[in-house]
């Protein structure tokens, strides 16, 4: 029991030491071409509202969800960019050994808002 509580106190410390701080560095520009490439999502019905996983977090899944527009978007440039993102994001929290802390990030759904698609329960699309 004991070396399980001191493996176990080893474990958090380490966590600790590597916890998700701020984004690690990768292409900030490739991010900056798939929000342009989203545009403002301009909608008239929520059946054109999707949402883009961007991103990757260390333990698995994507970092956030981004709401865009199939009638104003091309969907396949979108997810071209986003695989690329997603592919640098690994590699750069392979290269820094950085832990996340594993939470779930869970699509949120879009929806057609005020004449954009957003992400549902937000004020406004990321």
């Amino acid at each position: 029991m004991r070396q399980l509580t001191i493996l176990f106190l080893l474990a958090c410390a380490s966590c600790s030491m590597h916890a998700a701080g701020p984004p690690v560095a990768s292409s900030p520009g490739l991010l900056d071409q798939i929000r342009a490439q989203a545009g403002t999502a301009a909608c008239t019905e929520s059946s054109q509202c999707q949402t883009l996983a961007l991103g990757a977090r260390a333990c698995g899944g994507p970092e956030l969800y981004l709401a865009w527009s199939s009638a104003h978007s091309d969907g396949r440039q979108l997810q071209a960019l986003a695989e690329r993102y997603r592919n640098e994001r690994k590699a750069a929290l392979a290269k820094s050994g950085l832990l996340s802390d594993c939470r779930v990030v869970t699509d949120p759904g879009a929806q057609c808002s005020a004449g954009r698609c957003q992400l549902r329960g937000t004020a406004a699309a990321y």
